[in-house]
């Protein structure tokens, strides 16, 4: 299938998101980043809405002396999550990044959490039309 800016971000989305959970400590965050060779999890939280944890954060986090066994995943987690729908088109999903000034937005199709698209998952079919239309 040819996807293109103007098609559903549901198309981008594949596989299940990975979550860690709240209470892992940074290194443990690090190692399921590296395994998986992803840029970010979920945080699952007890009866609380999902937040976010980056490369990043946790590069953020070290770099300000953060013991990475002893700090959380909530610790330095994002709340903030640019959630959008799973039929909103990738253009606009990609100017929302871009207008919100971060890299990830999560996809919901009605209550149900589809996954995490990139900046680079969206910039990928947005340059690839731009550059067949030249």
């Amino acid at each position: 299938m040819d996807i293109n800016a103007r098609a559903a971000v549901r198309d981008l989305v594949s596989g299940e998101p990975v979550s860690v959970d709240e209470d892992m400590t940074l290194r443990s965050v690090a190692a399921v980043l590296g395994a998986k060779t992803i840029g970010v999890a979920l945080v699952r939280r007890a009866g609380r809405a999902p937040g976010i944890i980056s490369e990043r954060d946790v590069v953020k986090a070290l770099a300000e002396d953060a013991d990475p066994d002893t700090i959380w995943s909530a610790d330095v987690m994002t709340e903030d999550l640019l959630a959008v729908d799973a039929g909103d088109r990738i253009i606009d999903v990609a100017l929302g990044l871009v207008d919100q000034d971060v890299r990830h937005a999560v996809v919901f199709d009605g209550d149900r959490l589809l996954g995490v698209v990139s900046v680079r998952d969206l910039l990928r079919v947005v340059a690839t039309e731009l550059a067949a239309s030249w």
